[in-house]
């Protein structure tokens, strides 16, 4: 024993000296980075070795520090938006450390600047500088439009302006969300297992104003982003603070008006920041039964500096709406002459939502260029929705109304730890990574014939929890190349109390009570090859999924005990399908999941020409494996099958003047149904092209100016191609002019005053007085030319 713990002792002590030798070969940078004339500690700014992929980002009190350099003369060059660039020749020598005080000259942000700004993306669509721009030039009046910021984006809304939007991006037809994960801080936006649809992302919630940055993520690349992003995430980032306060009116055709406050609260300490905004915002929308729509937001932020290392960010929001809605009309009616575009059949659609959240981070930066994030986030929540799709179908005296309802409470906490290391002459950045989420949800469908409840189809209690690890390592082997591999892990669970699973209780639709688990592993590869300072090629591959309505999973489960019982009782298949079906269950549904898995990779390009154009493009594939989904509008359960996607996603953003800017996304997508015949594999609803696009102008005397267009092309609406949703091209225009404190702005919406439907579905239904159902399209109007106009106040 005795010569066990020497020879340990002396196997430590070799491993101390070599340590303390090598601290000794080599030397330190270190150094603060403030603005020239404030003398403000500056973070975030990026210090980097001329040659070398060696850097670092100053911490919140302006500080960095690069170690274990060899001895030798670097050069230093310190950079951020806003300030003009800086070098700095440094020698370094061994065994000691050279300190650096650093001043950058302020200088005005051009926005043709950021086209060209330099960053270390992985895919051609996550590119921060181009969202900058996007910000800086695209006008955002509305949560509408700050989802189309992403590119290859469609929305559409077709509840009275109060649902959540239906998205199309990458050839899906995400529905409200399904497949598109969205976050506001680190906040989610998605509502799992919700009572309208799974993945409902309503973003109504987010004042446009106080939006900072969009970060965007097409395809399961990403190790930080789990259920729901499918086909992307988006994630919004409020602002730290703001720079003038603003009392904003706005006025328009529809009874439309909006209010919006932004207030820098004083603090009286200048580690400490604070504001608050709000909105009001109502309209009665083109129809002629007036929608009825209001809506209230309010936000606040604030941010402290517990230490020169470190803050702490509390931010609370509350939103409620409510609105009455026109809903989905059917072509015939309009045909007939029975409607107009803007008529309706059950003026009696609408609904209310309100949400509140409570969300603390805090952040702390280390040696090493370590960062620590932890984030708490607590989230009330309440849905009422009055729907009637089918008109008379169902019930042809009373009418299908159909009432949903989802009431929950939301607590989560998600953290990263991010630190750098040395791999010989490269660098290493790891990021290590978990988040929990707990759904406590009450959900609801009703028959409600002119709002009206008559009889309960679902009433279920579901406490759903996702745990996830995840982890990612960044190679950086020379400033040409870099790698990045990415690794999660998540775990669900599912617990469902339903009310009407139970003699007596149940109808004609499927019920279980009971609980069930799901877990998956996803691995990413992302490949960055800077071909020379202005071209970057990109490869990306990876998995992903979206997890299923928790009722559903549940009624997978239960069917497969149910058929381990009849087999055990000597039951034929026959006889299984038969008992099965006697209890309101698919027999196709047993053994078929309900954890699709996701895999896609894609090939791309970003390049900066001229100092005026930004040019990316990627040629992508996507599979998404058999499927059966819970169908919230029905309360039952739908196949389906495995799917394929290809396409092609083009984005340009050029300075034609120095005041004068234009950008164009264009999208093309293919999406089949695997294994269906030819003449009927078509995904319903997927785009196949679409594309928006705009000039903007912003011009030194204070006038400002944006036409925009956005276009997405026919698409077939059902399996067969039998039924087409008819495409449209949609141009607006807004301008403004500041005058000192004031600003007047105006916005022509639909400037050609084009026929457009903004939804679409191929829906059966029968109208009062039919004797048969027909399928057909079934859409809500898009808004004709109407006028808007606003004054804005600074003070």
């Amino acid at each position: 024993m005795k010569l066990t713990n020497k020879i340990l002792y002396q196997f430590l002590l070799i491993i101390l000296c070599g340590m303390v030798a090598h601290a000794q070969e080599t030397g330190n940078i270190r150094g603060l980075v403030a603005d020239h004339d404030s003398h403000e500690e500056l973070p975030g700014a990026n210090v980097l070795i001329e040659g070398t992929v060696l850097g670092a980002s100053t911490s919140l009190d302006g500080s960095f520090e690069i170690e274990n350099l060899a001895p030798g003369t670097y050069t230093l060059t310190i950079s951020l938006l806003g300030y003009e660039t800086f070098q700095e020749v440094v020698i370094v020598k061994a065994g000691q450390t050279s300190e650096l005080d650093i001043h950058l000259e302020p200088q005005p942000v051009d926005i043709g600047a950021v086209l060209i700004e330099s960053e270390r993306a992985y895919s051609a669509a996550s590119s921060s500088a181009i969202r900058k721009f996007d910000i800086r030039t695209r006008p955002n009046r509305s949560a509408h439009d700050m989802l189309q910021m992403a590119p290859g984006i469609i929305i559409a809304q077709h509840a009275g302006g109060g649902k959540a939007e239906q998205i199309f991006i990458r050839g899906f037809d995400a529905d409200h969300g399904t497949d598109v994960s969205i976050a506001v801080d680190g906040l989610p936006t998605n509502m799992v297992s919700h009572g309208h649809g799974q993945g409902y992302a309503d973003l109504h919630y987010l004042i446009p104003d106080i939006v900072e940055a969009v970060d965007v993520y097409k395809g399961p690349y990403f190790a930080e982003f789990g259920n729901l992003a499918t086909a992307g995430a988006i994630r919004f980032r409020t602002k730290e603070h703001i720079d003038k306060n603003i009392v904003k009116m706005e006025a328009g055709e529809f009874n439309t008006s909006r209010l919006t406050t932004l207030m820098q609260i004083p603090t009286g300490d200048d580690h400490q920041n604070a504001y608050i905004a709000g909105q009001f915002y109502r309209t009665d929308g083109p129809v002629e039964s007036p929608q009825g729509f209001d809506r209230f937001n309010l936000f606040g932020k604030l941010h402290t500096h517990l230490s020169p290392n470190s803050k702490l960010v509390l931010t609370a929001t509350a939103f409620s709406s409510g609105w009455d809605a026109s809903g989905q009309i059917p072509q015939r009616a309009v045909d007939q002459g029975m409607i107009n575009r803007f008529g309706t059949i059950d003026d009696l659609e609408g609904g209310t939502t309100s949400r509140q959240d409570i969300n603390l981070q805090y952040f702390v930066h280390g040696s090493r260029n370590s960062e620590l994030m932890l984030q708490t986030y607590a989230t009330g929540y309440n849905f009422k929705l009055f729907s009637n799709f089918t008109f008379f179908l169902d019930n042809p005296e009373e009418g299908d109304m159909i009432e949903q309802t989802d009431k929950r409470q939301i607590l989560g906490f998600n953290s990263h730890y991010k630190f750098t290391h040395h791999l010989g002459k490269g660098m290493g950045i790891t990021t290590i990574g978990g988040n929990y989420r707990a759904d406590d949800i009450s959900v609801g469908l009703w028959q409600s014939p002119d709002r009206v409840r008559k009889s309960a189809l679902v009433d279920a209690d579901i406490f759903e929890r996702n745990l996830s690890l995840w982890a990612k390592e960044e190679i950086l082997f020379s400033n040409k190349f870099r790698v990045q591999l990415g690794l999660r892990g998540d775990y669900i669970t599912y617990n469902v109390e339903d009310h009407l699973d139970m003699p007596g209780l149940a109808n004609d639709l499927p019920h279980a009570s009971g609980y069930a688990q799901e877990s998956m592993l996803n691995p990413k590869l992302n490949m960055a090859f800077s071909l020379t300072d202005k071209l970057d090629l990109f490869i990306n591959s990876g998995s992903g999924f979206h997890s299923n309505d928790a009722r559903n999973v549940v009624i997978g489960k239960r069917i497969a005990e149910r058929v381990r019982v009849f087999e055990r009782q000597g039951l034929s298949q026959s006889e299984i399908d038969s008992a099965l079906t006697a209890q309101n269950f698919d027999p196709a549904q047993n053994g078929v999941q309900t954890f699709p898995r996701a895999i896609g990779a894609e090939i791309g390009f970003r390049t900066r020409l001229l100092d005026r154009v930004n040019f990316a493009a990627a040629l992508w594939w996507m599979d998404l494996e058999r499927e059966y989904v819970f169908i919230g509008d029905a309360g039952t359960t739908e196949l389906s099958d495995p799917t394929t996607r290809t396409g092609l996603d083009v984005e340009a953003r050029f300075q034609l003047t120095r005041w004068l800017w234009g950008d164009a996304d264009v999208n093309f997508s293919r999406g089949t149904v695997k294994d269906a015949p030819a003449d009927a594999d078509d995904i319903a609803l997927a785009p196949r092209l679409t594309t928006t696009g705009g000039l903007t102008a912003i011009h030194p005397s204070g006038w400002e100016g944006s036409l925009r267009y956005r276009h997405i092309d026919d698409r077939p609406a059902n399996e067969d191609g039998s039924v087409i949703a008819e495409g449209y091209t949609v141009l607006d225009f807004s301008t403004a002019y500041q005058i000192g404190r004031v600003k007047f702005h105006g916005t022509i919406e639909n400037l050609l005053d084009v026929d457009w439907n903004e939804a679409q579905f191929d829906t059966e239904s029968r109208l009062f007085g039919e004797t048969e159902s027909v399928s057909e399209i079934h859409f809500t109007p898009g808004n004709p030319r109407n006028f808007r106009f606003g004054i804005t106040y600074e003070f």
